[in-house]
């Protein structure tokens, strides 16, 4: 196990209901927030207004900026960011899914400091700024997904580019987020199965990739894979199951919090490889994180056995044959799973029609997240070569 150090400032409202003490929770803040949320989805359920309401009846004047989209988009940050200024908004409130916790998060960045906001993302070339303050943030998720709201890490998007790149940061930890499962309630069915992915695959990218002796962190992993294969399908047969609702966004929370990966190494390929496609494409982070997590396990695979061969035991109580055997149908139980929450995927199955861009997505890839070495840090290392073999394999049903 490597070296770490463990921080989670954030504070953590969790529970049905918990929305109601949004206006106490942002008053020991601060007095004029800038709400941050998607174009749509949180007016249309409510859920806005009835945040909105409680800020209001605190006695603080939220400005609010309601027009971030899927895979947040630099430009619209920067929009943000002048309506803060101008507000002289003193705290960010991101309210929804990863995408606008993510966008508050750099928009209390690029606020604070008074520049554009993709000055502070490393993106495969010079950094020209340095974080030195941001905002104070608080996250109301309403989708258990990205864990957001328990990290100092944001994913922005460059469209212009197509560069989908992350920073990291402890300024952008929020200092409260409140969780409150009956938010997610009316989230559309197709996005609470991407979530659920998502938190699976935050978990099981470090069990897989990650150093080797790292037995509680495994446990942990394999904790929140077993919660989230249970959950899933009962919100998908009853959407207005809380207690179901509720351990999904509990799993969102501790998959993210630093509890599960650290001592793991700083090994994200999944990620990596998911990034450009939908920097390209402008697909789902979490369908994206689908199509690529068999086909990268399957490629790792004979450089990790052991790892494969703890997963079938643990997670799926197979114990008969060796490592390489049990591995193989740890693999085959993954896609097992993601077959009946409709998301074994193929290329086409997410508007994907040919292998026109894997060259490009594979030097994206590598650039933005490649070691020294020009390759993606993996127990068997990911080439330009090899990254577009995983983007080729996604084109077939064969694993």
């Amino acid at each position: 196990m490597d070296n770490f150090m463990f921080h989670l400032p954030t504070r953590v409202v969790f529970g049905p209901g918990t929305l109601r003490r949004l206006g106490e929770m942002a008053g020991d803040i601060g007095r004029r927030p800038l709400l941050v949320t998607g174009k749509s989805s949180s007016g249309e359920t409510g859920i806005l207004n009835r945040a909105m309401d409680y800020l209001e009846h605190a006695g603080l004047q939220p400005a609010l900026f309601a027009q971030i989209e899927a895979n947040p988009r630099v430009e619209t940050v920067d929009r943000a960011v002048a309506l803060a200024r101008e507000r002289k908004c003193d705290f960010v409130i991101g309210l929804g899914g990863g995408s606008p916790m993510d966008a508050a998060k750099v928009i209390a960045l690029a606020a604070a400091e008074g520049y554009p906001a993709w000055e502070f993302i490393p993106h495969g070339g010079e950094v020209v700024r340095q974080a030195t303050k941001a905002l104070p943030l608080l996250m109301v998720p309403t989708l258990a997904a990205t864990g957001s709201e328990v990290n100092g890490v944001a994913v922005i998007t460059n469209w212009e580019t197509h560069e989908k790149a992350v920073i990291g940061h402890r300024l952008l930890y929020p200092r409260v987020s409140i969780v409150d499962p009956e938010l997610t309630v009316t989230v559309p069915r197709d996005y609470t199965i991407d979530g659920g992915i998502d938190i699976i695959s935050h978990v099981i990218e470090g069990f897989f990739t990650g150093v080797e002796s790292t037995p509680l962190q495994d446990r942990f992993s394999l904790a929140v894979v077993r919660t989230v294969m249970e959950y899933l399908p009962r919100v998908m047969e009853n959407p207005n199951d809380i207690n179901a609702r509720s351990q999904l966004s509990w799993c969102s929370v501790v998959a993210m919090s630093g509890l599960v990966n650290p001592g793991r190494g700083d090994k994200w390929p999944l990620h990596a490889l998911e990034h450009p496609l939908s920097g390209h494409y402008d697909i789902s982070h979490g369908r994206g994180l689908a199509l690529l997590l068999p086909r990268l396990m399957a490629f790792t695979i004979k450089a990790r056995p052991q790892k494969f061969g703890f997963m079938a035991r643990e997670l799926f109580h197979l114990d008969e044959g060796d490592d390489m055997r049990l591995g193989q149908q740890a693999i085959d139980g993954v896609v097992d799973f993601l077959r009946s929450v409709d998301r074994f995927l193929v290329m086409s199955d997410v508007g994907i029609p040919d292998d026109s861009r894997f060259e490009a997505m594979a030097d994206d890839t590598i650039r933005l997240y490649g070691t020294a070495e020009g390759c993606l840090a993996n127990p068997r290392p990911l080439y330009k070569d090899d990254v577009v073999e995983i983007y080729s394999r996604c084109q077939s049903a064969v694993v």
